[in-house]
């Protein structure tokens, strides 16, 4: 799984983010698509009405092996044989058409990463099928950090393909005609949650094609209605960009909606049957049910089943306290960092400010206020963590962020004074001596590549506790491959469409050396139904 605060993720992550922030507004891929490829219509598979039709749905995939195999294998698999939560077995047939809602790749999108975390592992297990499903996809935030060039080559190609199926779509978004009146819509919301000209255009050519009575599922890259109770004050997430696209585009209520972000599975449900859906467990880290808690939406919908359980959720938070071993990597910075402000402090002190733990933090502090070169060291130190606090709240953000600094900066203070105190009185080095001074440094470093990591899990772990907040950053770092999930729905005869929700408690750790690898974990859990549901047409 990706070490998400390995420096050099953070470093490129960011980098690639703040390029897509600038770029990806001023020179919108969406765009260059619509000019460039030929015009696209609808796909239709309406033609087997006759029968029942299956397709499936899966987000945030293209992580680690273990976590994106277990679910590929399960969709590659002819026919799925489901455990029913009320007892019993059901048989689902692999779908005709397969949807990746977004996110398809970890930690950033490249041809490569492509290939070898989401290409590899899906041709492996679709092997399997005698006829492979179709496959479209809509991009989410990860695969626009390069602005959506390798998502592009990859799956708006359609003469090349993606893992062995075809991929008929030429841009970043699609409408599928299905049987019974059914329509699936993928739409595009880039990284500033907003539709291009072109794809507006798109789907009113497409609801000038659907009759009177469609029902319409919208495939979107992320739950705005979550994100609309969980942070108020984001102007992004109030802007009603899929009200527009409901109300003004395609002129008629959406039956289902699907997304994945949140790695987790969620359902609300609304009394007129209206399903919004969460389903990002495809392949990516988990992230807690439990935050953002969002029991009710702001359109009325009540929250029906989540997965995994909240109690379950809250209960892995507290791996946070082995954060220093689940992330060996993210000792590296707080480990300069620390060195470094010893360093700064301590060449400015005399032995003697160092008698007295408590005098020895004085003279330092007095220190970083008359020094400039310290103290905007010390600014810069306060600044970067209040910047990485969660919050909207620019109160809490400067007392959480100061807080989490001022913890931060007496520890440094506190292994540099025991450094020094070891070198010079049980060393017997001359303070301020080159030799004292790299021995001290490295002990100051090899203190802070232990306790800082401590100190960021601590935090996360009151953060996302306490206060619901970097539930991303603290669930991010535990790397948990189970508790994968994904959808199957079903479009019978009779215009109804059932869903199942399949759950992987835990996914296999051991593989077999085959074409197609195969389970060899007796721990491993087998698929199962942890949530089912139906969507009746209007009438």
């Amino acid at each position: 799984m990706t070490g998400w605060f390995d420096p050099g993720v953070l470093a490129r992550t960011a980098v690639m983010l703040a390029t897509a922030n600038v770029f990806g507004r001023h020179s919108d891929r969406r765009l260059i698509e619509a000019l460039g490829s030929q015009p696209q219509s609808s796909f239709d598979y309406s033609g087997q009405a006759a029968t029942d039709f299956w397709l499936d749905y899966a987000s945030d995939v293209g992580d680690g092996w273990n976590s994106t195999y277990a679910v590929a294998e399960a969709l590659g698999r002819p026919e799925l044989v489901l455990e029913s939560p009320g007892g019993g077995v059901e048989r689902t047939p692999g779908g005709r058409v397969l949807v990746l809602g977004g996110d398809l790749v970890y930690p950033y999108p490249t041809r490569d990463a492509y290939a070898t975390h989401t290409e590899v592992p899906y041709a492996a297990a679709l092997s399997a099928r005698a006829q492979r499903p179709d496959l479209f996809a809509i991009p989410g935030n990860h695969d626009w950090y390069d602005s959506l060039i390798a998502f592009s080559r990859g799956f708006c190609r359609p003469e090349r393909g993606f893992a062995g199926c075809r991929t008929p779509q030429s841009r970043s978004y699609f409408a599928l005609k299905l049987p019974q009146d059914w329509w699936l819509c993928g739409v595009d919301l880039q990284l500033g949650a907003d539709f291009d000209e072109p794809q507006i255009q798109y789907f009113q050519s497409i609801e000038r094609a659907m009759g009177p009575q469609a029902q319409v599922i919208l495939c979107v890259p992320e739950p705005q209605w979550i994100y609309a109770v969980a942070y108020p004050r984001h102007a992004s997430y109030q802007a009603r960009t899929l009200e527009y696209l409901e109300r003004e585009v395609l002129k008629r209520p959406v039956r289902l909606f699907l997304t994945g972000d949140l790695h987790h599975y969620r359902r609300h449900t609304r009394d007129d049957g209206v399903h919004r859906v969460v389903c990002g467990g495809g392949g990516a880290f988990l992230h807690p049910t439990q935050c953002p808690d969002v029991p009710k939406l702001n359109d009325g919908a009540v929250e029906q089943c989540v997965y995994p359980p909240k109690s379950v959720s809250a209960g892995l938070a507290l791996r946070n306290l082995l954060f220093p071993f689940l992330n060996p990597r993210a000792a590296v910075l707080p480990a300069l960092v620390y060195a470094l402000s010893a360093w700064f402090v301590s060449a400015r002190l005399e032995v003697e400010d160092l008698a007295t733990f408590g005098h020895g933090l004085q003279r330092a502090l007095a220190t970083a206020v008359q020094d400039p070169f310290c103290g905007l060291w010390l600014l810069a130190v306060v600044a970067g963590l209040v910047f990485f606090t969660d919050t909207h709240s620019r109160p809490y953000r400067i007392l959480g962020g100061g807080l989490h600094a001022v913890v931060h900066l007496t520890a440094a203070f506190g292994l540099a004074w025991l450094a020094s105190r070891l070198t010079t009185s049980g060393m017997g080095l001359d303070y301020g001596a080159p030799l004292q001074l790299v021995v001290a440094g490295a002990l100051t470093c090899i203190g802070g590549a232990v306790v800082g990591p401590l100190i960021v899990g601590l935090y996360l772990l009151a953060s996302v506790t306490l206060f619901g907040r970097h539930y991303q950053e603290a669930y991010s770092s535990l790397r948990i491959e189970d508790f994968k999930c994904w959808l199957r729905l079903r479009i019978g005869r009779d215009g109804v469409l059932t869903a199942w929700v399949v759950g992987h408690d835990q996914v296999p750790r051991r593989w077999s050396a085959q074409v197609r690898p195969a389970s060899v974990d007796p721990r491993a859990s087998a698929p199962r139904v942890v949530d089912r549901f139906t969507v009746r047409p209007r009438s």
